[in-house]
């Protein structure tokens, strides 16, 4: 009797590119962390000091390494934002979903802190999974006020710009990326060759809120081997990861050196 085996579809999943967005994210982190705060002691914030730092023989080298993990930690951005839509797309509980966003952002503050400046408060900056609660509270709006009509049009540009406003408002790191990257995501959403062509747009758009967003388009490539398949998933891994990478990395950089 013949069988037929099920093949996997080939690309990546839903899991792969959140595999590779906590990876860019680990390389930036790190760098700030342990290159920045630790070796160079140079503060998260500080970038003129860092570029000083390029003209000192003996730091030059890990100088232009932390630019480097720098440019690839923005790559993370477009594809989490990517998967806020996926996961929005196809969840059957928003509520749930946003305060499992909003737990995650204030169980990694202190981390984030520790790990961006050595401190445990830091009160000019907000973590980025702030962001992406952020971004899915903008897409409940997108969704409920889906539609042509100039009403719902000049709706959903109003809350796009009170999303900008907040995320400025309450400093949120890449608040304004994940905000400008996620409305592009949504409104392309069933059109991937646009998608990829203008997002790769936007995500160099960001430039104007950082120059290391001059990678960020490369997060694209990633994005269209996207599969449209979940894949293997534990979501308590999942939203475990990114507090305690930031953990684990902020005592690196503080014992390490």
């Amino acid at each position: 009797m013949n069988e037929t085996l099920e093949s996997k579809p080939s690309g990546l999943s839903g899991s792969g590119l959140w595999g590779w967005g906590i990876f860019m994210t680990a390389l930036g982190v790190g760098g700030f962390a342990i290159l920045q705060n630790g070796f160079l002691g140079v503060s998260a914030s500080d970038n003129a000091q860092l570029l000083e730092k390029l003209q000192e023989p003996n730091m030059m080298a890990m100088a232009a390494v932390a630019l480097v993990l720098q440019a690839i930690c923005t790559c993370a951005v477009p594809v989490f934002a990517f998967l806020l839509v996926e996961g929005f797309t196809h969840t059957g509980d928003f509520p749930r979903y946003l305060l499992r966003l909003l737990g995650i952002a204030v169980i990694s503050e202190i981390p984030y802190n520790l790990a961006m400046g050595g401190s445990w408060l830091v009160t000019g900056s907000r973590n980025p999974a702030f962001g992406l609660a952020m971004g899915l509270i903008l897409l409940y709006f997108y969704r409920h006020y889906e539609g042509r009509e100039a009403g719902k049009i000049l709706i959903r540009v109003l809350v796009t710009l009170a999303a900008l406003v907040w995320s400025a408002m309450l400093r949120i790191d890449e608040g304004l990326p994940l905000v400008v990257l996620t409305a592009v995501m949504w409104a392309l959403r069933k059109k991937p060759t646009l998608r990829l062509l203008f997002g790769c747009v936007a995500a160099f758009a960001c430039t104007i809120f950082s120059p290391f967003y001059v990678m960020a388009p490369f997060a694209f490539l990633l994005i269209h081997f996207y599969n449209g398949e979940r894949g293997s998933e534990n979501r308590v891994t999942r939203y475990a990861a990114y507090p305690a990478l930031l953990l684990v990395l902020a005592l690196a950089g503080r014992f390490l050196f």
